[in-house]
């Protein structure tokens, strides 16, 4: 083989070590940073749906409900 192989090949070599070591020290600070994160990850959403018992109703969240129209007095 000539040079002109060779080199190629190890640039090829030298560009996937780089990017190894790229993306290994880019998931260290990724991780760091979730470490001195202050609030926890949101709670992963309910896979069973709601009890259907008696007397529970789930109410919907706060500020979820439209405005009702105010209803007009006949006269």
């Amino acid at each position: 083989m000539s040079r002109k192989v060779y080199l190629v090949i190890f640039v090829l070599l030298v560009a996937v070590a780089a990017t190894g070591v790229y993306l290994r020290q880019r998931a260290k600070a990724t991780a760091a940073a979730a470490a001195n994160c202050d609030s926890p990850a949101p709670p992963p959403p309910p896979t069973a749906p709601s009890p259907k018992l008696p007397g529970f109703t789930i109410e919907p969240a706060c500020g979820t409900e439209t405005p009702k129209a105010p209803e007009k007095k006949k006269q």
